[in-house]
């Protein structure tokens, strides 16, 4: 599983990532993967906070079959070091949860959070402010 794991990683930022994640997620699950992959895959993404994973991806695809056991994962994910689709990932969550509170509050910490990117800071004020209902 981890050299499956490292070999994704090798290829984020390629221009075939999405179908080439989309074979190793699948030679993953075919090897036995299960929920204890979810924290890696949140790393990769914590390591590229500004990579494009798809939309939504092979990888969040995967992820997502967990929900909502993966959530608190995400939730540490995000604390930890944000990135561009972890942040997105917690988006899609607000959604589909009946109490968004704590991860209103997720989001408003990465808007605060002075060592994440730019770039990150400013999604995460997007979901923010049309999340709680404060666009202007």
């Amino acid at each position: 599983m981890d050299t499956l794991l490292e070999k994704l990683e090798s290829l984020v930022g390629s221009d075939d990532f999405e179908y080439d994640s989309e074979e190793i997620i699948s030679e993953m699950e075919a090897e036995g993967a299960g929920f204890e992959t979810v924290e890696a895959l949140l790393g990769i993404m914590e390591r590229h906070p500004l990579a494009d994973f798809g939309m939504p991806g092979a990888m969040v695809h995967f992820i997502e079959r967990f929900y909502p056991q993966f959530v608190p994962l995400l939730i540490y994910s995000v604390k930890r070091a944000p990135s561009l689709h972890t942040v997105w990932m917690l988006n899609r969550c607000i959604n589909g949860a009946s109490d968004k509170s704590e991860l209103l509050s997720v989001l408003e910490g990465v808007i605060n959070n002075e060592n994440a990117d730019n770039a990150v800071r400013d999604n995460a004020k997007e979901f923010f402010e049309y999340q709680s209902g404060s666009v202007n």
